[in-house]
């Protein structure tokens, strides 16, 4: 059976791309378009409809009125598009159909083959789920419409269209404060109500299982230190795999220097450069320096030979000290978790998901909140707790921080218990984890003696500097 979820990618991006365009005068000029997916059919020729949509979304306005990204090396949030038009492109191709030839049992039996689709890892899990599943329908949706708008059939998929949808209204909220109404597309392959549950959040244990995988490997001691590195950002910053790839050497000096410490890291889902502000505890401040200092250290002279000057990037390749690429997280996961035994999965985007939904669940004791529609609207009233958070979890619209919101409400009905003092837990509970892995270290004899007592008295230090700043700087 053919999976449309193919592993095997229809789309290349297109680096130092430019396009050319005229303005109003007829003069010719060059647009940029680096990173812009070209995509073809499975049989490798290209699909000229599907490039077609992705000149379009090339121009079109993403959150903010920022262009759709295309950072990262597979093409950002336009190529998250290219990959989810891929399967319609497998479907025609299998089922011998041309795009516009589709109709609406068509349409209905591809999403339903995509909702039957088992986990390449485990296949008692579905591989999407169905906020995953509407997310490519509605993506499909858009570029058929594109596609027959091109080829003079404007409503080809539309409320009386080949393929019918209807139109759901939405509110979200913008940067300036202002709630605006948007529409999306539904169409009744769709789940009307069971929405299905965000990818599940890592669980404490199956860390502990991926830094135990971490310490028994055989590898050199640079790539453990550097795989420790990248699951505390990821277990207590919550970045994306891109946004750690970015994180600099810079950074992280900068942040050491701060009464309160603050993180500068890159937002991957915007169309162009936005920086945002993290909290960083000591804790993870120091295990960052130590890692620059005595790992990184040695490993980038074999970049900088030859005067070449420092990337300044601060996750580095072994072999070479060039910036590593973000795949190789996605790699070392899934080896981790393989080694680890893990069934329930382990990818970085199952640390952002814990971090968001354990940072609601501490927002909701700080502020008292009783349900999530209390907090939703506090959200749309208080700018200043919005940016805040905004600004931690690098989301650009209430719509999008929703799902973690109602985990967290979740997670303490069943619980039974609210938590209390939110930060003051999340402080020892980082600081267990850094104690307990500088015992391994110093029971697998990676350390002298001396240097983990030098380490530890550091740790502790670092703990006691972010119990006193537990209140977030006014």
């Amino acid at each position: 059976m053919i999976r449309l979820s193919d592993a095997t990618q229809l789309a290349i991006t297109l680096p130092n791309l430019h396009l050319w365009s005229t303005d109003l005068t007829d003069r010719v000029l060059t647009k940029e378009a680096n990173n812009l997916p070209f995509l073809t059919w499975p049989d490798q020729t290209p699909c000229t409809p599907a490039n077609l949509y992705m000149l379009t979304l090339r121009d079109r306005p993403g959150r903010g009125s920022l262009p759709l990204s295309r950072r990262g090396n597979k093409g950002g949030t336009i190529g998250a598009h290219a990959r989810k038009i891929s399967q319609l492109l497998r479907f025609c191709y299998y089922n011998k159909k041309d795009l516009l030839e589709l109709t609406d049992s068509d349409f209905t039996n591809f999403i339903n083959c995509l909702r039957k689709e088992k986990s390449t890892t485990n296949f008692m899990l579905n591989q999407k789920n169905e906020n995953t599943l509407r997310e490519a329908g509605r993506v499909c949706l858009d570029f058929l419409s594109h596609t027959g708008a091109i080829a003079g059939k404007k409503g080809f998929v539309s409320e009386t269209g080949v393929i019918r949808v209807t139109f759901i209204d939405y509110i979200i909220k913008i940067r300036s404060g202002r709630l605006i109404t948007r529409q999306k597309m539904h169409h009744h392959s769709f789940s009307a109500g069971e929405g299905g549950d965000l990818r599940s959040p890592i669980t404490d244990e199956s860390i502990e299982a991926l830094r135990r995988a971490i310490d028994t490997d055989t590898t050199s001691r640079f790539v453990n230190q550097r795989r420790h590195l990248q699951l505390s950002f990821l277990e207590y910053l919550g970045p994306r795999r891109g946004e750690l790839g970015e994180i600099t050497v810079k950074s992280i000096i900068k942040a050491s220097k701060m009464k309160y410490p603050m993180l500068e890291m890159n937002v991957y889902k915007q169309g162009k450069k936005v920086v945002r502000l993290v909290p960083i505890t000591n804790m993870l401040l120091n295990q960052a320096i130590a890692y620059l200092e005595i790992h990184r250290a040695g490993i980038i002279t074999k970049f900088t030979k030859g005067s070449r000057p420092d990337h300044g990037l601060l996750f580095v390749k072994q072999a070479t000290g060039a910036p590593l690429a973000d795949t190789t997280l996605t790699n070392t996961l899934h080896d981790l978790r393989r080694a680890a035994g893990i069934e329930s999965g382990a990818c970085a985007h199952m640390f952002r998901h814990a971090f968001c939904t354990n940072l609601f669940v501490t927002l909701f004791e700080r502020h008292r909140i009783n349900n999530p529609e209390s907090f939703e609207t506090r959200l749309m009233t208080d700018e200043a707790l919005f940016s805040q958070i905004r600004q931690w979890t690098g989301h650009a619209t209430i719509e999008g921080l929703m799902p973690y919101i109602q985990k967290a409400y979740h997670r303490i009905a069943n619980i039974g218990a609210i938590i209390s003092a939110g930060h003051l837990a999340l402080v020892q509970r980082e600081f267990d984890a850094h104690l307990e892995s500088k015992l391994t270290e110093f029971e697998h004899d990676a350390v002298t003696k001396a240097d983990f007592i030098s380490s530890i008295r550091q740790l502790i230090h670092a703990r006691s500097a972010d119990l006193v700043s537990a209140e977030p700087p006014k």
